[in-house]
């Protein structure tokens, strides 16, 4: 098997073990079997609506970020949206970011590196998204490390976490839009600079910007990205809404605002590389995050378990609907989606 063979595999199997050792080293079995025994199910029922409503909302916000490159309707950018999380969910190295913009391209006759763009903006949006949540927790509303044991620690961590993402983000969306604002300055730099680049080279790039650049242009309809991000922060707080009733579930009633920052830090978490799923660092940040509020890792564990089996199975099983009635392989969409996206 071919992905056995590749090396961020086995990192990211490294990077699973390790996170997992740290959830499970000390585990109290016996608190974790009466938190699954005496769990109310009924709860994941809402937490599945608001959940699957998020990737509605996430289509649309779509929509609205392709808008200057061509009008489509949300529910034919569902298929491509599903697909992209789908295989970020069963492959490393966040594969499925090229998947979306592929399959947009190939269905939709767009320029793939243009709607790759729109996909990074997503990834933008997200970001600032799930950063303002953990900020507005951290700094609105008190932590009581006092019943956590003194995580003190583990606040660092979710501090620098929280620091470090913002900066990364809000430093690309600089960058995004100092690349669309000031685009002929840009461009005539950036022709400069692949004058040095081999004669049969230099013509491909150039057309790669142009295309990247022009899925930017939504940064110039003040409309439409204000729209798409205001998407995002509906999409997140379904998210948010569907952590909060599994939380419910297991007999964690605890004010909103645990919910939301529980979203945030496993969300921002899991961009360390891992296996595929996030494996091992999906429960370890939900787990730490939840220590915060003085929940014992038995008891946290099974609600953190059952959050990440509701945001991989439903997707994952959609995707695969996808892949069976738009006749794609696993296959091609490892193999070429990546390629073919950065090739235009």
């Amino acid at each position: 098997m071919n992905l056995l063979r590749k090396k961020r595999f086995w990192f990211g199997l490294l990077i699973t073990a390790v996170f997992l050792y740290l959830v499970l080293h000390q585990i109290d079995t016996r608190a974790l079997t009466q938190a699954v025994v005496h769990a109310h199910y009924g709860w994941l029922i809402p937490a599945f609506i608001v959940y699957i409503l998020g990737y509605l909302i996430r289509a649309v916000r779509w929509k609205f970020l392709l808008n200057t490159i061509k009008p489509l309707p949300w529910a034919r950018l569902l298929p491509p949206l599903i697909l992209g999380f789908t295989v970020n969910n069963i492959l490393p190295a966040r594969a499925g970011e090229f998947v979306g913009a592929y399959v947009v391209g190939k269905r939709e006759g767009v320029s793939k590196t243009a709607a790759f763009a729109t996909v990074v903006m997503q990834r933008v949006f997200d970001g600032l998204v799930m950063v303002l949540f953990a900020v507005i927790v951290l700094y609105c509303f008190k932590i009581p490390l006092h019943l956590a044991g003194g995580e003190t620690k583990f606040v660092d961590m979710v501090n620098i976490v929280i620091k470090a993402t913002a900066t990364f983000f809000v430093l690309l969306f600089i960058v995004l839009f100092m690349m669309i604002t000031w685009k002929e300055q840009f461009t005539r730099v950036f022709k400069k600079i692949i004058q040095w680049m081999p004669a049969v080279l230099a013509p491909k790039v150039e057309k790669l910007s142009n295309s990247f650049l022009e899925g930017l242009a939504v940064m110039r309809n003040r409309r439409d990205s204000m729209l798409a991000f205001a998407f995002s922060i509906l999409a997140w707080t379904g998210e948010s809404a569907a952590y909060y009733f599994v939380m419910r579930a297991f007999g964690l009633d605890f004010p909103v605002y645990v919910a939301i920052m529980l979203m945030a830090v496993i969300n921002l978490g899991i961009m360390v590389p891992s296996s595929p799923g996030y494996i091992g660092p999906f429960e370890f940040f939900g787990v730490g995050t939840l220590l915060l509020f003085g929940i014992p890792k038995s008891e946290s564990l099974p609600c953190i378990l059952v959050i990440h089996s509701l945001v991989w199975l439903p997707i994952t099983l959609w995707g695969f609907y996808y892949m069976w009635t738009l006749k794609l392989s696993l296959h091609e969409i490892e193999d070429q989606a990546a390629q073919k996206t950065v090739r235009g």
